[in-house]
């Protein structure tokens, strides 16, 4: 390769080379100048020099190749072989008209420019109609009239769970028609008149046990729910019920979430005069009681930290029990009565108060249970030195009442939980435990011995998810009977509960005239009744 030549003539030699129209000799000899493999590369190109120097491409019957040099020398066999090739295939392409097809191809192939598509202009659909505001917004009752005003209430001491509730005042409070009360005096003194003011407490707790499960869960499927058996004892929602326990009358004591207490008399034949209504509190009424030794009084115990008692004979609330105004989480949640006239009282802030109503100043002793809210307390029912209390903290605790002080507080049994629990009551005679509990889980505890740590005999999945809409449920022992108890469901259809003492489902309760959840579920004491109360005040009572 030539020295003097530049980087591009030694590039076009090296191609011409390649494709044989020079040899490596020519590249070395001196005579191919620059001049020369310039008009070999043409050549080798299919371009003539007239080709070249025109605009226009040589067809393929003119690209041919013209070897001879300046000098005039003949070109070699390799030469003109290849030359002879290149004027067959351009015979061969003329025959087959490949140009022709080619430029075909091109029209068929080619795209045609698209322009930017311009969006349409959607037509603006018409709104939908506004739906009409609730019964509930416009403050109506499901009927369309209009719901009473709230009453205002005289404020002298604000609970310590929620400042907008105030207390009534502090004494007895009449049960007479005010602003407040729609009680007729005439009427509950008509409702009250043929009850029995002499019971006493019995030596021992009678049970009904004298036939087997299977025949009453036959009586079971025998009750029925008629359209007046339901009925709107108290305007807003169901918290807590006590049936009274005379054969002679069936009546029901209802409270409710704004301090209600509604008395309904259910076989009386007059639907307006069967139901009065006072409000001796002004919070939820979370606990209702009839006296066991007095069937004419109802204890009353309310979110607002009082518990009152109710005399029907002399038509009037007296306070039992107010906490005090400074005590952190003074609310109370729930009383259980020990004898004449002591009570057992839980406390938000995780204590129970054992308060004597004859002198309602004086708190008789506190036990200190748990680190927060206790939720329902309850005597045991043979050995009353033994009471059992649930709480949020995810346990529920066996109490010695002889052992119990200030300086040791230690339970006769922990009975720990997953989450919060909302009830813990014993059986009717205090064999067994049963326990609500927020994991979705009802449990029965064997405290027969209570020397020995309690086994768990049933753990039932029952959805306790009620939300804050709905009243809590808090599965109830029937009130003579060891092996059935009762719960409120979420299921549907809508029906109420009863369970077994090993777990089993012995029936639900369903009726056309049921359609929501019965929260607050009961047993009448001595007959085959069973009562559920809703959210919005309705008691259904299956006879």
């Amino acid at each position: 390769m030539r020295l003097n030549m530049s980087e591009k003539e030694n590039g076009m030699a090296g191609r011409l080379r390649k494709r044989k129209v020079i040899s490596y000799k020519d590249m070395l000899d001196f005579n191919l100048t620059p001049e020369k493999i310039e008009k070999y590369e043409r050549k080798s190109n299919g371009f003539t020099e007239d080709s070249f120097n025109s605009s226009e491409p040589a067809s393929f019957d003119t690209l041919t190749l013209s070897f001879e040099d300046d000098d005039g020398n003949e070109p070699t066999e390799y030469e003109l072989e290849r030359q002879r090739n290149i004027e067959e295939r351009n015979r061969l392409f003329q025959q087959l008209q490949i140009g022709d097809a080619k430029e075909a191809l091109k029209e068929v192939t080619r795209k045609p420019k698209q322009l930017p598509k311009k969006r349409e202009k959607h037509a603006k659909e018409s709104p939908l109609p506004l739906r009409p505001k609730s019964l509930r917004l416009q403050h109506l009752t499901p009927t369309g009239d209009p719901l009473p005003e709230k009453p205002e209430v005289i404020s002298t001491a604000k609970s310590a769970v929620d400042r907008a509730v105030s207390r009534k005042p502090s004494g007895p409070i009449p049960m007479a028609p005010t602003s407040e009360n729609t009680c007729d005096e005439g009427i509950l003194k008509k409702m009250l008149e043929n009850f029995n003011d002499g019971c006493e407490k019995e030596e021992s707790v009678k049970l009904s046990l004298d036939f087997e499960l299977e025949k009453f869960r036959q009586e079971l499927c025998n009750l029925s729910l008629t359209e007046e058996r339901v009925a709107k004892v108290v305007p807003f929602r169901v918290y807590s019920m006590a049936v009274h326990p005379s054969e002679s009358k069936l009546m029901l004591a209802v409270g409710d979430k704004w301090g209600n207490l509604g008395f309904w008399d259910v076989l009386s034949e007059n639907a307006s005069t069967s139901i009065q209504l006072l409000q001796p509190h002004s919070g939820p009424v979370n606990c209702t009681s009839f006296d066991r030794y007095s069937a004419v009084k109802i204890y009353s115990t309310s979110h607002d930290g009082t518990v009152r008692c109710g005399d029907l004979n002399k038509l009037v609330f007296d306070e039992v029990y107010a906490s005090d105004e400074e005590m952190y989480k003074n609310h109370t949640t729930w009383h259980c009565q020990v004898d004449h006239s002591t009570l057992l009282i839980a406390h938000g802030n995780g204590e129970v108060a054992l308060v004597d109503r004859r002198d309602p100043n004086e708190v008789q002793d506190w036990y200190s249970c748990h680190s927060r809210s206790v939720r329902t307390v309850q005597l045991h029912p043979l050995q009353d030195h033994y009471f059992i209390t649930s709480s949020a903290v995810c346990e529920a605790k066996i109490w010695d009442r002889r052992y119990i002080n200030k300086r040791s507080a230690y339970a006769v049994f922990v009975l720990p939980h997953p989450k919060g629990l909302t009830s813990a009551f014993f059986s009717p005679a205090g064999r067994y435990v049963l326990t609500t509990c927020n994991d979705d889980r009802l449990r029965i505890y064997d405290v027969a011995d209570m020397r020995t740590r309690p086994n768990v005999m049933a753990n039932i999945r029952h959805n306790t998810h009620t939300g804050q809409w709905l009243t809590t449920f808090k599965a109830t022992w029937h009130p003579r009977r060891e092996d059935v108890f009762i719960v409120g469901s979420m299921e549907q259809p809508r029906g109420i509960l009863l369970y077994g003492n090993h777990g089993e489902r012995l029936h639900k309760l369903m009726d056309e005239n049921l359609a929501s959840v019965c929260s607050i579920c009961l047993f009448h004491p001595t007959q085959n009744i069973i009562f559920g109360g809703n959210s919005s005040g309705r008691v259904h009572a299956f006879m």
